[in-house]
């Protein structure tokens, strides 16, 4: 990690914090999403901080606070990084979700739609009831996990998000920061899911950019589709040759993408 971005800790009522905070003007929070944290922005911190404030935080329960009190779900984890916002002094923000943070951004909006000024959704990781099965491959991670076999249930469930055998492939740095977050999996097992709701998403009448990888497996594309017929601001771009983890694979195109959001963003208000 670069140390020219240190790591804060800022300690409130209700949670602790661990953030990167770089760059001056409009605030863009990142989120990420599972079995990782604030490094898996690297790519990103640099080069967006130049143009605006860029807020990278690791959510509660994730590397380097892993034993946090408070609840872990989408919902405590959208008001932890509301709570996050008011105590950094930020009115308001743009909203940077991967995979599960997808779900937490958009539950941002949904508790604080003042707070929330547009949403990036990059392969949100909202769930269906048609597509419970899906989920199946957490359990066969985590027993993995649980039986002692680390890396064989981390690649159970990498593969499952990204394609096959893209374990494999990862970098040094990537498998560690996975391992350092593999006790969230326990956790994230026994979340309260967060269901896809077209009458409640439908109401979010904020300006959203949809981010997929051109090789990102089911149900991304799907959940990608269905978002883009109903949100009425949405604009979708795919990326391309990249599965699910887009912003490792062709950083200078997926922060071309975020930058071209906020300066649209920057004209229209």
């Amino acid at each position: 990690m670069d140390s020219s971005f240190p790591i804060k800790t800022l300690q409130t009522t209700s949670s602790c914090f661990h953030y990167q905070d770089k760059g001056t003007g409009p605030a863009l929070l990142l989120i990420h999403g599972s079995l990782c944290d604030l490094r898996y922005w690297r790519w990103q911190l640099p080069e967006l901080a130049g143009h605006c404030r860029v807020i990278v935080p690791s959510l509660p329960h994730y590397w380097p606070q892993e034993n946090a009190q408070t609840e872990f779900s989408v919902y405590q984890h959208a008001r932890d990084m509301l709570h996050l916002l008011d105590a950094l002094n930020i009115e308001s923000a743009h909203v940077l979700g991967h995979s599960r943070g997808g779900s937490i951004a958009i539950q941002m909006a949904l508790e604080q739609n003042d707070k929330v000024r547009s949403l990036i959704l990059a392969d949100p990781g909202i769930r269906t009831r048609q597509q419970e099965s899906h989920a199946n491959f957490k359990h066969e991670a985590l027993l993995a996990i649980q039986e002692g076999k680390l890396d064989e249930g981390l690649a159970v469930f990498i593969d499952a998000v990204s394609g096959e055998n893209t374990w494999k492939r990862m970098v040094r740095w990537f498998k560690q920061m996975v391992r350092d977050n593999a006790n969230t999996l326990v956790l994230q097992q026994n979340e309260p899911a967060f269901y896809f709701d077209e009458a409640i998403f439908s109401a979010l009448t904020l300006p959203v950019t949809l981010l997929g990888g051109s090789d990102s497996p089911a149900p991304f594309p799907q959940i990608i589709a269905r978002l883009d017929s109903i949100l009425p601001q949405a604009q979708s771009h795919v990326i391309s040759p990249a599965s699910h983890g887009m912003n490792l694979a062709m950083p200078h195109e997926f922060n071309r993408i975020i930058l071209d959001h906020l300066i649209q963003q920057a004209f229209t208000n």
